[in-house]
C-alpha cells in the first residue's frame, strides 16, 4: 500500500507539473515547431544515442574484465538495450539496474559482486555529468553561470564525490564505518561486504582501467548534450553550446530527485526555468524537452524487442540505458 501511494503521488506531481507548464505555454507554437521539426537533425540525435548505447556497454565490459569476468560484449550489449526499456517503463530509473545486476551476477558468480559493478559503473556516470558541468560553468558566462541551482548542485555534490573518493582511495575507511554502523555483527551482512571490498580492491589495483570506464563517461555523457543540441537544431531553437553543457547535466542529476514519475513534469520545468533564464521561449523549452525524452523512450522500445526475443522476465539475459 506504501508502495502504491508513492507511485500514485509521483504520477499526481508529475501531471500537475505538465498540466501547469501546458496552461502556460503557447501550446499551438510547440504543436508547430514539432510538427515542423528538421528530420536529419533528428537523424543526427538517433546516431548519438546509439553510439552512447555502445559506450555505455563498453565502459560495463571494463568494470566486469577488470574482475577477471568473460563479458562479450553482444551478450552485454543486449542486457544494456533491455535495462534501457526498462529505465523508461517501470516507475523507477533504476528499474533498468536490476536487469544488469541479474545478468552480470550469470558472469561474477555473485549478485553482490554485480551489484558492486553496477554501483561503480552508476557514479562513473554521474562523476562524468559532474565534471561537465564544473567545466561549462567555469568557461561560460555571468548568465549561464546564474543557473538556478547551479551554485548548489556544484558545491553539494563536490562534498559527495570527495566523501566516495576517500573511502575509495584510503583502504579500511569502509570497514571502519561498517564497525561503527555495528552491521559487522551480522554475518550475512560481513560477506556481502567482503563480496564488495574485493571488487573494490579490484579496481585499485587496476587504476588505468577505472580511468579509462571515467573517460568513456565523459564521453558519453557529452554526446547526451550533443544529442539534445541535436534537438534543439531540429526544432529551430538557438541552444547556446555553453548553456547547453551546463544545463543538461544539471537536469540530469536534478530529475534523479525522486519526486516525480520518472522525471516527468521536474525534467520539462527545470529546462522551461533554465530557457526562460537564458532568453529563450517558453513553448521552445517544453518542445525540447517532450521530443528529447520523447524520442529516448521511442528508442528503447528496441530493448522490449530483445526482450521478448530472450524470454519472459526482466531478468531474462539480455539488454539497456539511459
Amino acid at each position: 500500500m506504501k508502495r502504491g501511494a508513492l507511485l500514485a503521488t509521483k504520477v499526481a506531481v508529475s501531471l500537475l507539473l505538465l498540466a501547469y507548464l501546458f496552461a502556460t505555454s503557447d501550446v499551438q507554437a510547440l504543436e508547430e515547431r514539432v510538427r515542423t521539426a528538421d528530420l536529419v537533425m533528428l537523424g543526427g540525435a538517433i546516431a548519438c544515442y546509439a553510439i552512447m548505447i555502445g559506450l555505455a556497454t563498453w565502459r560495463w565490459q571494463l568494470l566486469l574484465e577488470a574482475l577477471g569476468c568473460v563479458a562479450p560484449l553482444r551478450h552485454l550489449t543486449a542486457s544494456y538495450l533491455i535495462a534501457t526499456f526498462f529505465n523508461n517503463f517501470l516507475p523507477s530509473n533504476i528499474g533498468g539496474d536490476v536487469v544488469r545486476v541479474r545478468d552480470g551476477s550469470k558472469l561474477t558468480g555473485s549478485t553482490t559482486a554485480s551489484l558492486a559493478v553496477v554501483g561503480v559503473d552508476r557514479i562513473l556516470g554521474f562523476g562524468a555529468l559532474y565534471v561537465l558541468a564544473v567545466m561549462a560553468f567555469l568557461l561560460a558566462g555571468p548568465t549561464v553561470r546564474g543557473l538556478a541551482g547551479a551554485r548548489a548542485v556544484i558545491g553539494g555534490l563536490a562534498l559527495v564525490f570527495l566523501t566516495l573518493a576517500y573511502v575509495f582511495f584510503r583502504p579500511g575507511t569502509a570497514g571502519r564505518l561498517l564497525e561503527l554502523s555495528r552491521l559487522d555483527r551480522i554475518e550475512w551482512v560481513r560477506d556481502q561486504f567482503e563480496v564488495v571490498q574485493g571488487a573494490v580492491r579490484s579496481y585499485r589495483a587496476q587504476m588505468g582501467t577505472i580511468w579509462l570506464a571515467f573517460g568513456v563517461s565523459v564521453a558519453l555523457q557529452a554526446l547526451m548534450v550533443w544529442y539534445y543540441l541535436a534537438v534543439a537544431r531540429s526544432l529551430r531553437i538557438p541552444l547556446e553550446f555553453s548553456a547547453a553543457f551546463l544545463m543538461v547535466p544539471l537536469c540530469t542529476l536534478l530529475q534523479a530527485v525522486p519526486v516525480s514519475f520518472n522525471g516527468w513534469g521536474l525534467r520539462e520545468g527545470l529546462f522551461t526555468l533554465y530557457f526562460s533564464q537564458v532568453g529563450l521561449p517558453r513553448d521552445g523549452a517544453l518542445a525540447f524537452s517532450l521530443l528529447g525524452a520523447g524520442l529516448i523512450i521511442l528508442l528503447s522500445l528496441s530493448g522490449a524487442v530483445v526482450w521478448l526475443t530472450r524470454g519472459s522476465g526482466p531478468g531474462a539475459p539480455g539488454e539497456i540505458p539511459v
